[in-house]
């Protein structure tokens, strides 16, 4: 999520770049794609003439890093909930005997 606010009282358009900014209103860019927005000179620009401020900005990670990152996540909950299963299971057959 990458938020940019209009400082200006008019609406700033980037046509090239299907943006638009309401007067004063915010906008999260990454719509267009980090990249793509990072590499903009249309953008820059804005920026550097403080028409634009960026408001927030988080950290963009790419597609095969968050799946690995899920995977693991996973992968960890998978391994606590077999451990509680095989507990439960254990603490049932000590009842029994």
């Amino acid at each position: 999520m990458w938020i940019v606010k209009n400082e200006l009282k008019g609406r700033v358009l980037f046509p090239g770049l299907h943006l638009e900014f309401p007067p004063e209103g915010e906008v999260d860019i990454d719509t267009i794609g980090r990249s793509r927005a990072e590499g903009s000179v249309q953008l820059q620009i804005a920026f550097e003439n403080q028409y634009l401020r960026t408001i927030r900005k988080t950290v963009s990670l790419e597609e095969s890093e968050l799946e690995r990152m899920i995977e693991g996540r996973v992968a960890g909950i998978r391994k606590k909930l077999v451990g509680e299963i095989q507990k439960l299971y254990s603490q049932k057959e000590d009842k029994f005997r």
